[in-house]
């Protein structure tokens, strides 16, 4: 089983109150916990830049699922 350790995640977002940020944050480190990884051993990766936009009214679910359908893809692709 693979293991992911995140130093920080920053969020850069308009529109959102600090509660909903938190919200998201808190939805994207509970689908990272979940996500399975089929790499194995220890690599290091300095930083990653995800950019997913929104659907207008989606809510914060589909947000962080997408977040983290992006995260998981690139490591993937980089490990």
């Amino acid at each position: 089983m693979a293991e992911i350790n995140i130093e920080r995640l920053t969020l850069r977002l308009s529109g959102i109150s600090e509660y909903e940020g938190q919200h998201l944050s808190r939805l994207i480190a509970e689908g990272l916990a979940a996500a399975p990884f089929g790499t194995e051993g220890v690599h290091h990766l300095d930083a990653m830049r995800v950019n997913v936009t929104a659907n207008p009214g989606g809510g914060m679910n589909p947000l962080a699922k997408a977040i983290v359908a992006e995260i998981v893809r690139q490591l993937e692709s980089i490990l």
